[in-house]
């Protein structure tokens, strides 16, 4: 999979936060704790960021695999239900958070990165290989049943067309605030 970065994030109220990487804050269970001690250790007027991915319709790769699998395994329908409900990573969900925190002049921009897979079997190893909770789920099931879910898969990512090259977007949410002078 190739990721390349759409847009010019130099130019949004964001400035160039992607210069360092996004948290992890949609793994760890204390959300809000952790963005107040990131508050607390930040001198006033210093900035508090993060990028996080947007669960719930940020990421059609994914969506692809987790909403098919959701049709005919349980186990895929509980991860489609965990993800969508985490409205933390929805639009304005960090934003509002920062401000409950107590942060000022928070803004939050989505960012597009364009996930490229050169044909189907590189689209499938996505899932089949690596760390996160879709491989996880996906690899526990039997082979008849992982099988089922990557026909059906297969289908949706061809839509009819020959295998080759296919393009995902993928949306990030990213929220910067500043600690009160």
């Amino acid at each position: 999979m190739n990721m390349a970065m759409f847009g010019n994030c130099g130019s949004t109220p964001i400035l160039s936060m992607l210069q360092f990487p996004p948290l992890a804050l949609d793994v760890i269970p204390e959300i809000e704790q952790v963005v107040a001690e990131m508050k607390r250790v930040t001198r006033p007027g210093g900035v508090v960021a993060s990028a996080v991915t947007q669960f719930f319709g940020g990421m059609p790769a994914f969506d692809l695999v987790i909403n098919t699998g959701a049709v005919l395994e349980t186990d895929f329908a509980r991860l489609r239900s965990m993800r969508a409900g985490r409205q933390l990573f929805w639009p304005d969900g960090q934003a509002t958070l920062w401000r409950k925190i107590g942060l000022v002049d928070v803004t939050e921009i989505p960012i597009v990165v364009d996930c490229e897979y050169a044909s189907f079997a590189d689209y499938w190893a996505t899932f089949t290989a690596g760390p996160g909770s879709t491989t996880s789920t996906l690899m526990a099931l039997s082979d008849d049943a992982r099988g089922s879910i990557e026909q059906h898969v297969r289908a949706g990512y061809l839509v009819g067309l020959p295998d080759g090259p296919r393009s995902f977007p993928m949306m990030f949410r990213i929220v910067r605030g500043l600690v009160p002078a």
